[in-house]
């Protein structure tokens, strides 16, 4: 009641415990959708608190459907953990076995709410790569966290803190070792995938301007250096993902590749009980050093091969090649 409806406010969440489960309340549906984002449990089901934090947000009476809204989680040494916005990512693409689109913050007057899960951001994907594993980031570890709400100018913040499940015998080491080891594997996950996109963009090019010279005999060499350099990016990327898994079971017909070992070792050291093993670490060193390679290859191809279409071009007059920045 103190709170008035012309200002941004951020309640104060509660505290929260990093435990394992789900709950229909986890769920924050939009404003466009209903008018209550709480959905009701059906039938005899009871409904279990939810499984991250409960943030409660109230924004002016002259919000506009179209104000940008942020809100960012950062951890007690100002690192930026997560970020939601308001917004609907316009890149995003769904296909089975890939990841789900962020979660969108509510916008509309008055009081909002939303859930963080406790995770970091989710992994990126590669259409339509099949991959049987989850690409939601890692849980972070307990401690105390800081959400910025942003909106017009305006800033509030409010304290988060996790609390670890007190029924798991585990030291802040312990969970800090899970962190650091989740976050080096999720890394991976990420150059890698990146890089397969940023190479398909690099062939797309290609093949788009092969298409057009195909009727062009004088320019023969071109399309021909052109179909060398798409073969090697396909041969590049063939050792990173399966393209020819459809389904869970196609684990069976095609096996993974190296992007898919990296989620299957993200899984693994994702568990509520904090405890790194040797083997996971061992696995990690293991999987780094394939990537390097794959990694030099890719370097090289840029350097050699696509270099040299792109004289090709030049000699020609069809500087069309252009390298996309690598992704972070």
């Amino acid at each position: 009641k103190q709170v008035s409806s012309k200002d941004l406010f951020l309640y104060q969440p509660d505290t929260a415990y990093r435990v394992s489960g789900s709950s229909t309340l986890d769920k924050v549906v939009s404003a466009e959708d209903a008018d209550d984002d709480m959905p009701a449990p059906t039938g005899t089901a009871g409904a279990n608190p939810v499984s991250g934090v409960s943030i409660y947000y109230q924004l002016p009476d002259s919000v506009k459907k179209d104000s940008a809204l942020t809100l960012e989680i950062m951890d007690a040494q100002g690192k930026l953990v997560r970020k939601f916005i308001n917004k609907k990512d316009s890149l995003f693409v769904s296909f089975p076995g890939g990841p789900s689109a962020e979660p969108v913050l509510n916008a509309a007057a008055g009081l909002n709410r939303f859930v963080w899960d406790l995770r970091y951001p989710t992994l990126p994907g590669v259409p339509a790569v099949f991959i049987e594993g989850n690409y939601e980031g890692h849980r972070v570890a307990p401690g105390t966290y800081t959400a910025h709400l942003k909106w017009n100018g305006q800033e509030q913040t409010a304290s988060i803190t996790v609390l670890p499940d007190p029924r798991i015998n585990a030291s802040p080491a312990d969970y800090a070792q899970q962190n650091t080891l989740a976050i080096a594997v999720e890394d991976g996950v990420r150059d890698i995938h990146n890089s397969v996109l940023r190479m398909r963009k690099i062939k797309k090019q290609i093949t788009d301007l092969d298409d057009l010279l195909q009727s062009r005999p004088d320019m023969a060499n071109i399309v021909g250096k052109g179909k060398e350099v798409i073969k090697k990016i396909n041969a590049w990327e063939d050792e990173l993902v399966q393209n020819k898994a459809q389904s869970n079971d196609d684990v069976i017909n095609y096996v993974n590749k190296l992007s898919a070992d990296y989620i299957f070792l993200n899984g693994e050291i994702d568990a509520n009980t904090p405890y790194v093993t040797k083997g996971q670490q061992d696995r990690l060193v293991e999987l780094n050093a394939i990537w390097q390679k794959h990694k030099t290859a890719m370097n090289s191809i840029l350097q050699n091969d696509v270099a040299a279409y792109n004289q090709l071009c030049n000699a020609a007059n069809l500087q069309k090649i252009i390298v996309p920045v690598a992704q972070p």
